[in-house]
């Protein structure tokens, strides 16, 4: 979809991911997580930026869970702005890999696009200067082999320049790379943790010649739950933390994991960001496995509230 509003001469926008909304009706429940998105909810609504980017990762399981994709579409549909956005891996699956039983896949795809539409999208926002065109896609696609990879392609392949945009936004939910830009593939077998994170290096070069062609200024991503800040031809690329909790702090000596959201102020020509840390951290105890263990074997009996979730989209 393409969108152009009128905005203010200057004006902000505000950048979240990773929060993880989940159900204590689920397999496994985090109350913490919810605890902290609604603190950042709130900070969110007292600086008032004119959008919300939300860089995916709503749910904690809404690739199975309806509710969960329904109930945070609801939520971000109460905020007093604009919110655009992109599904993460707990959405439509993780990084493909012919091995896990929660790659990405097209049920977990249709799913997201039942509740939210098209994963797809490119947007207009302000005027002149201050004009500034966003585009978020769904990463995972890429390197996946399925039909809407394809299907991706052709979508970026028919995007063409902005005539006097003089900045280009692009979110993801996957880092362009875990490292470094001219990283090579990581064997999962050796790093598992970096392969996951980053793009393979041939999705990641389609990617950036398709972000190069049209002009991109910035590039934020989620994913791996730690800010950092790199630039790569006069690029901003931007890895956002997280709300839900931290990860990898300790990978990069510029990284730091602490929890919070960025916001950026788009003001004579320029866009300018600053980190804001949640001002609360909820220390609330859950129940549940980590990770993403695959549908068959949850067990539904240990859910805090009744009738618990079921899943609607099964492993295959």
């Amino acid at each position: 979809m393409n969108i152009s509003e009128k905005f203010p001469e200057n004006w902000s926008f505000v950048y979240v991911a990773d929060i993880h909304v989940g159900s204590p009706r689920s397999y496994r429940y985090q109350p913490s997580w919810n605890e902290n998105w609604q603190t950042a909810r709130r900070q969110i609504v007292d600086l008032a930026p004119d959008l919300l980017l939300v860089g995916g990762d709503l749910t904690r399981d809404g690739a199975t869970h309806t509710e969960e994709l329904q109930s945070i579409k609801t939520d971000l549909s109460n905020l007093p702005m604009e919110s655009l956005v992109i599904p993460g891996n707990h959405e439509v699956g993780n990084k493909w890999s012919a091995t896990s039983p929660v790659a990405i896949n097209s049920r977990y795809l249709e799913h997201y696009r039942s509740v939210f539409g098209p994963s797809e999208w490119t947007a207009l926002r302000g005027e002149g200067l201050n004009r500034v065109r966003f585009t978020g896609i769904d990463a995972f696609k890429l390197g996946s082999g399925l039909p809407e990879e394809a299907d991706l392609k052709r979508w970026l392949e028919a995007l063409r320049p902005e005539p006097d945009c003089p900045h280009h936004v692009w979110i993801i939910h996957p880092a362009l790379f875990a490292d470094h830009f001219d990283e090579n593939d990581y064997d999962p077998a050796d790093d598992r943790v970096a392969w996951y994170f980053g793009l393979n290096r041939g999705d990641r070069l389609y990617l950036w010649e398709i972000m190069k062609s049209l002009g991109v200024t910035h590039v934020v991503s989620g994913h791996i739950h730690c800010r950092r800040v790199v630039e790569v031809d006069g690029v901003q690329i931007h890895l956002a933390p997280a709300t839900a909790f931290p990860q990898w702090g300790d990978r990069w000596p510029d990284g730091d994991d602490t929890l919070g959201f960025l916001r950026f102020e788009v003001a004579d020509g320029r866009i300018g960001s600053e980190f804001v840390p949640l001002d609360r951290r909820s220390s609330l105890v859950g129940y549940g496995p980590g990770g993403n263990p695959p549908v068959k074997g949850r067990d539904y009996s240990v859910a805090w509230e009744q009738p618990p979730l079921k899943p609607v989209v099964d492993d295959g």
